[in-house]
């Protein structure tokens, strides 16, 4: 384990207010805090640990798609669950949108509101705020599972070719102070603590009434398919999630309604 001299994350597990974040570990760089959390729940972490890096050199989002952040200017964090037995393991698939509840309610006021895009982003005004990316292994019938996020925060931590696509808390703060990482990681993970624990007890139904008022697909025409080859995409007007997370589509051609279970997901022209 490395730490960044000076870096204020390493007070981590003295400031958080619940379980999660009390066994942690700080690098001041990694290729993945999903694959080293990944690592250190074979070794043996506990429920709850947390893994941050100061910069990733292989990050990744959902798809094998890379998450970039500049050194220090954003949060890159992987947090580690033991969930046992679960009752529902059918269900575990809306775990990414328990995760985008939980940051949501522990993101600062910001200018404007914070949409849930299905099924793993956080953005402000069609802009790219967070992005989470779930991964878990079965041991026997209880999965070991990683849940990582990568936070925009101050404005270095997007790219200049990223600025369409992409916002920070600090733009979206205004002249109101951004909090440190330390303390908006806090907050952060005493939130998702109270979403991804009734979640993982009672699945998505512990958190729907949260997540269906901040999802930004839902009665809008969207499109499903590769954001790689928009053209093949099949256009409908998304119409609800289901208990494991899936989201179910009215074609715009007519036709039954169709399930999505993983896929690109983006607002249509017009939608």
């Amino acid at each position: 384990m490395s730490a960044a001299a000076g870096d204020e994350l390493r007070e981590l597990a003295a400031r958080v207010r619940g379980r999660y974040g009390r066994a942690h570990e700080h690098h001041a760089e990694l290729g993945s805090t999903n694959d080293r959390g990944a690592a250190w729940l074979r070794q043996g972490a506990p429920h709850g640990a947390v893994v941050t890096a100061d910069a990733q050199t292989a990050g990744r989002g959902r798809r094998g798609r890379s998450w970039q952040s500049s050194p220090g200017q954003g949060l890159c964090v992987s947090l580690l669950l033991r969930p046992g037995p679960l009752p529902a393991p059918s269900r575990f698939g809306a775990l990414g949108l328990a995760a985008g509840v939980g940051l949501r309610e522990g993101l600062p006021p910001l200018r404007q509101p914070v949409e849930l895009k299905w099924p793993n982003d956080l953005l402000v005004d069609g802009r790219k705020l967070a992005g989470i990316l779930c991964e878990a292994r079965w041991v026997g019938d209880e999965p070991e599972v990683v849940v990582g996020f990568g936070l925009n925060l101050h404005e270095g931590s997007v790219p200049p070719s990223l600025r369409e696509q992409a916002t920070s808390v600090a733009e979206q703060r205004g002249e109101a102070p951004v909090p440190t990482r330390v303390d908006l990681l806090a907050s952060l993970l005493l939130s998702l603590e109270g979403a991804i624990e009734p979640f993982l007890r009672e699945g998505f139904a512990a958190i729907r009434e949260r997540y269906l008022p901040a999802c930004g697909v839902l009665g809008r025409t969207i499109a499903v398919g590769d954001a790689g080859e928009p053209s093949s995409a099949r256009r409908g007007v998304a119409t609800r999630i289901d208990d494991d997370g899936a989201l179910w589509v009215r074609p715009a051609e007519g036709g039954a309604a169709f399930r999505v279970d993983s896929s690109d997901v983006w607002l249509a022209p017009g939608g």
